[in-house]
C-alpha cells in the first residue's frame, strides 16, 4: 500500500473515535476500494486489449521482419559471393566513385600522354592504304583503319564534350590535343569514298571481300548512329522532365509560356552528355556521324559523273547517238542486283537506290534530248529508247506494270507529242516579242493620247492584237484533234502572258520613277529643262489605259477558257482553267500596279502640303483642304475614263496612302500638342475632310470599304490623345483590327508627345511589344492566314 494511505489508517487509529465510528470508515473505505477495483478492471480491459492488439502487430511485424531477414540474408548472400561484406557502404562506396574518378582521369591522361603515337600509326595506315589502288590492293587494313579512327573520334567527341563544361583552358588544351583529328577523318573519308566508287568494278575484279568489309563498317556506323541519336533522345526527355519539375517547384505548375521556353533549349545539354559521359552510359561517339548517307551520296555522285563522262562523249551533232549507246546501264544494274545487293545489309535495299540514282540520270539525259528541240526522226527514236527501257524492265528486272516508270516522263512526253507545233509556236513568241516592243514604245514615248473605246475608257491597241493572236492559235490547236497539244499551245501562250504582264510591270516602276525624277529635277530649276530633254507628259492618262487593258484582257482570258475548256476531257480542262487563272492574277497584279503608279504620281505632287501636318501652321493652315482638292481633281478627271471595277481599286489605293501618308508625317518630329484638345479637333477635321472627298467615290453599297480604312483614324486619334493609363488598351483595340501594325508607329506618336517623357516612353513601348509579341497572339494569326493591312508599310 502506498505510504500515503498508511499514514491515513494511522491517523484515524490515533484518533478517538466509537466502534461506530470505525465501522463507518471501515464502509467508507470499502465504498473506495470497490470504486477503485471498478476503475482499475475498466482499465486493465482497456490496457488488455491494447496489449493484445499491440501483440498482434507484434507478431505481424515478427514475421515482416523474419521475411525481410530473408530477403537481406539472399542479398547479403548475393553480396559475399561477389565481394566481401561492406560495413561502412556509404563511406567505401562515396570512395569507390572518387578512386573510379581517378581511375578515368589516369586513363584519359594516359591516352592523351598516348594519342599523337596513335594517330602517327593511324596516318601511317591511311597514307599506306591511299597511295595504292584499293582495287588491286584490297585494303586489307579497312577494318583496322576503321576501329582506330573509331576509337580516336570516340575519345575526342567524349573528350570534347568534357571539356565544353570545364574551363577555357581546358578548352585550348583539348582543341590542341585534338587538331590532328579533322585530317585522319577526312583521310579516312577520302578511302570510304575511293572504295565506294569503285564498287561495281570490285565485282568484276572478283574483289567481294573488300566490299563485304566497306559494307560491314557502313553498316556498324549506321548502327552506332542509331544507339547514340535514341541515347540522346533518353537524355534529351530526362532533362526536359527535370525543367519542368523546377518549374512546377517555382510556380506549382508549368504554364504554356514556361513550356515554350523548355522546347525552345537545346537538349540534350553538353552537362547531361558529360554526365552520361562519366556514368559510363556513353562509351563511344556523342553524334551521329551519317556515315550511311554519305556512303549513297557517294553512289550518287559517281554515276553522275559517268553521265557526265557519256555527255562529253556524245556533244554537239552526236548527242542524240548517246540512245543507242546506253545498254550498259542495264549491264550495271543486273551486277548491282546479282552481285552487290546480296553483299550488304537486306534493309538497304541496294538496288532499289541503285536503280533511283540511274533513273535519275536517264531521265535527265533524255529531258535534255527533249529540250534541245530534235527532229522528226529523233522524237521517235526517244519514244522507241523509252518503250524500249520499259520492256526490259518488265522482261529482265520482274518490274511490274504498277511500278514501271516512263524514262521521259509525263511532261516530257507532252512536250514531244506537241513539237510538231514549235515551229508556229515559235513564230507566236516572235510575234508577242515585236508587239511587246511596239507597245513598250508607245507607252514610253507617249506622243499621241490613249484611244477612247465606246464606253468613253481609255486603252491601247497592244492587248486587243495580243489575244488575237492568242485565239488565232489555239483554234489551230483544237482543230489538231489532239488534247494535249491544245493543253500545251494555252500553257505556252499563258506563260507569253505572264512574261508580258512582267514587261508591263518593269516598265511601268521604271517610268514612274524617271517621271517623279523629273518632277523633282524640274521643281529645283525649271529653267534648264527644254522640250528636247523634257519628260514626255501624260503618264497618269496611258496607267488609266493599262489598267483598263488589264480588265479586257482578263475578259478575253475568261472566254478563251470556257470556249475552247468544253473540247478537251475534264482533266484537260482543269489544266486550261489553272493555266488562264494564273494570267487572271498577273492582269489584276498588272492593274494594280498601275493604279497604285497613279497614286504615286498624285501624292508626289502632295509633298509640300503633307510636309506641313502636325507643324505649327497646320493647326490654323488649310493643307488638309489642298490635299483634299488635289486628290478630287484627279479622281473627277479619272473617273470616267476607267472601267468602274479598276477605279474602285484606285480609290482604295487613294484612301490607304491618304492616311498612310498622313500619320507618316511624324516622321517631321512635329510636336502633339493636346493641350485645350487644340490636336484633337484639327485631327478630326482632317479626318473628316478627307472621308468626305472619298465617300463620293465610291457607291452606297461599297461605302464599307472607306469605312473600314477610316476605322485606323479612330485608331490614331486614341493613340495620340488618349491619357496614358488607357493607351496600352487602344493599341490593343488597334491590334485586333490592324495586326500587323508596326510597333515604330506607337513609337513615333509617344515620341511627338509632349505629355511623354522618356521613362514613360520605354515602359509603354515594352509593354505595348509583349502585347504584340504575344506567342499565342502570333499563333491564332497564322491559324487563320490573315492578309496584311495597309497600315504595315508604315
Amino acid at each position: 500500500m502506498p505510504s500515503p494511505e498508511i499514514e491515513r489508517i494511522s491517523q484515524l487509529l490515533k484518533d478517538d473515535v466509537s466502534v461506530e465510528g470505525i465501522r463507518k470508515i471501515r464502509e467508507g473505505l470499502i465504498k473506495q476500494k470497490s470504486t477503485v477495483e471498478y476503475q482499475l478492471n475498466k482499465q486493465s480491459k482497456a490496457r488488455f486489449q491494447d496489449a493484445q492488439s499491440c501483440l498482434q502487430l507484434m507478431t505481424q511485424a515478427q514475421r515482416n521482419m523474419k521475411s525481410l531477414k530473408e530477403d537481406l540474408r539472399k542479398v547479403d548472400g548475393l553480396s559475399k559471393e561477389n565481394r566481401s561484406s561492406i560495413k561502412r557502404y556509404d563511406v567505401i562506396n562515396d570512395a569507390t566513385r572518387l578512386h573510379e574518378l581517378m581511375e578515368n582521369t589516369l586513363t584519359i591522361h594516359q591516352k592523351i600522354i598516348q594519342y599523337n603515337d596513335f594517330l602517327n600509326q593511324l596516318e601511317m595506315l591511311l597514307d599506306h592504304e591511299l597511295s595504292q589502288d584499293t582495287l588491286e590492293s584490297g585494303c586489307p587494313n579497312l577494318l583496322k583503319i576503321h576501329y582506330m579512327i573509331t576509337t580516336a573520334r570516340d575519345f575526342h567527341d567524349q573528350m570534347t564534350v568534357l571539356a565544353s563544361i570545364s574551363s577555357s583552358d581546358v578548352q585550348t588544351t583539348m582543341s590542341k590535343v585534338f587538331q590532328r583529328v579533322p585530317g585522319c577523318v577526312e583521310k579516312f573519308n577520302r578511302l570510304l569514298r575511293d572504295i565506294t566508287y569503285d564498287i561495281i568494278e570490285a565485282v568484276r575484279t572478283e574483289n567481294q571481300s573488300l566490299l563485304i568489309r566497306l559494307f560491314k563498317v557502313i553498316h556498324l556506323e549506321e548502327c552506332e548512329d542509331i544507339k547514340i541519336v535514341a541515347t540522346r533522345n533518353i537524355i534529351k526527355a530526362q532533362e526536359i522532365e527535370l525543367e519542368s519539375k523546377r518549374f512546377r517547384k517555382i510556380s506549382n505548375k508549368v504554364s504554356s509560356l514556361d513550356i515554350d521556353h523548355i522546347k525552345n533549349l537545346e537538349y540534350p545539354t553538353p552537362m547531361g552528355i558529360a554526365t552520361e559521359i562519366n556514368k559510363g552510359t556513353i562509351q563511344t561517339r556523342t553524334l551521329p556521324r551519317g556515315y550511311k548517307n554519305v556512303f549513297f551520296t557517294t553512289i550518287k555522285k559517281a554515276i553522275q559523273e559517268m553521265f557526265t563522262e557519256v555527255r562529253n562523249e556524245y556533244s554537239g551533232d552526236k548527242k542524240f547517238e548517246v540512245l543507242n549507246n546506253l545498254d550498259w546501264v542495264f549491264n550495271e544494274l543486273i551486277v548491282v542486283r546479282d552481285h552487290v545487293t546480296p553483299l550488304g545489309p537486306a534493309h538497304w535495299k541496294l538496288f532499289d537506290r541503285y536503280f533511283e540514282f540511274y533513273y535519275d540520270e536517264v531521265h535527265k539525259l533524255i529531258t535534255e534530248l527533249v529540250e534541245s528541240e530534235p527532229e522528226t526522226i529523233v522524237i521517235l527514236d526517244i519514244l522507241d529508247y523509252d518503250k524500249n527501257f520499259q520492256s526490259v524492265l518488265k522482261k529482265d528486272f520482274g518490274f511490274t506494270k504498277d511500278n514501271i516508270k516512263s524514262i521521259i516522263g509525263d511532261t516530257e512526253k507532252e512536250q514531244l507529242l506537241s513539237d510538231y507545233l514549235t515551229l508556229i509556236l515559235n513564230k507566236m513568241r516572235e510575234w508577242i516579242g515585236n508587239l511587246e516592243k511596239t507597245e513598250i514604245i508607245i507607252f514610253t514615248e507617249r506622243s499621241s493620247p490613249p484611244h477612247i473605246d465606246s464606253d468613253s475608257w481609255l486603252f491601247l491597241d497592244g492587248t486587243k492584237t495580243c489575244f488575237q493572236m492568242f485565239n488565232q492559235q489555239v483554234e489551230v490547236a483544237a482543230g489538231s484533234g489532239q488534247a494535249k497539244i491544245l493543253v500545251g499551245v494555252v500553257e505556252r501562250f499563258c506563260n507569253l502572258l505572264i512574261s508580258r504582264q512582267e514587261i508591263w510591270v518593269k516598265t511601268i516602276n521604271d517610268q514612274l520613277e524617271k517621271c517623279i525624277d523629273f518632277n523633282h529635277r524640274f521643281e529645283e530649276s525649271p529653267e534648264s529643262f527644254t522640250k528636247e530633254n523634257g519628260f514626255p507628259g501624260g503618264l497618269v492618262e496611258y496607267l488609266v489605259a493599262v489598267a483598263n487593258d488589264q480588265m479586257k484582257a482578263a475578259d478575253y482570258a475568261v472566254a478563251i477558257s470556257q470556249k475552247y475548256g468544253s473540247y478537251v476531257s475534264k482533266v484537260h480542262e482543269r489544266t486550261i482553267t489553272a493555266q488562264i487563272e494564273k494570267t487572271l492574277d498577273g492582269f489584276a497584279y498588272v492593274a494594280k500596279c498601275a493604279t497604285s503608279g497613279i497614286c504615286q504620281l498624285i501624292f508626289d505632287d502632295l509633298r509640300s502640303p503633307y510636309a506641313e501636318i502636325f507643324d505649327k501652321s497646320w493647326y490654323g493652315g488649310n493643307q488638309t483642304q489642298q490635299i483634299a482638292s488635289t486628290i478630287q481633281e484627279y479622281l473627277n478627271d479619272i473617273k470616267d475614263q476607267m472601267n468602274p471595277f479598276i477605279f474602285f481599286s484606285l480609290v482604295e489605293t487613294a484612301v490607304e496612302e491618304t492616311l498612310l501618308r498622313y500619320v507618316q508625317c511624324l516622321k517631321y518630329d512635329h510636336s502633339i500638342k493636346n493641350k485645350g484638345n487644340k490636336f484633337l479637333d484639327c485631327i478630326r477635321r482632317d479626318f473628316k475632310i478627307f472621308y468626305q472627298v472619298f465617300v463620293e467615290y465610291v457607291p452606297a453599297e461599297e461605302k464599307v470599304m472607306i469605312d473600314d480604312k477610316f476605322k485606323f483614324a479612330e485608331y490614331f486619334i486614341d493613340l495620340c490623345c488618349d491619357t496614358l493609363d488607357t493607351l496600352l488598351d487602344s493599341w490593343k483595340l488597334c491590334l485586333d483590327t490592324y495586326w500587323d501594325c508596326p510597333l515604330s508607329l506607337l513609337q513615333h506618336i509617344l515620341k511627338s508627345r509632349k505629355d511623354v517623357d522618356k521613362s514613360d516612353m520605354k515602359r509603354i513601348l515594352a509593354q505595348a511589344e509583349v502585347i504584340q509579341t504575344n506567342p499565342q497572339r502570333i499563333a491564332q494569326l497564322k491559324s487563320i492566314d490573315v492578309p496584311a493591312t495597309f497600315i504595315c508599310r508604315f
